[in-house]
């Protein structure tokens, strides 16, 4: 557990679990997207992926 904390105390650490997460978000969705009864799902990882993209942009702007 406490390599995992210094990990994320890291900016090149988080920015890796910021980055594994969209990914995993972008792969998710596109399994699911063909099957329609997985809508709530996709709209979900969706916002999900947007939120964690936006927060890898903004966090980088605030530490430069």
């Amino acid at each position: 557990m406490d390599a995992f904390i210094r990990f994320t105390n890291q900016t090149q650490g988080r920015d890796r679990l910021f980055r594994a997460t969209q990914y995993t978000c972008m792969l998710l969705r596109y399994l699911l997207e063909p099957k329609a009864d997985n809508e709530k799902v996709v709209m979900k990882l969706k916002k999900l992926e947007s939120s964690v993209s936006t927060g890898r942009k903004y966090k980088i702007y605030l530490f430069l």
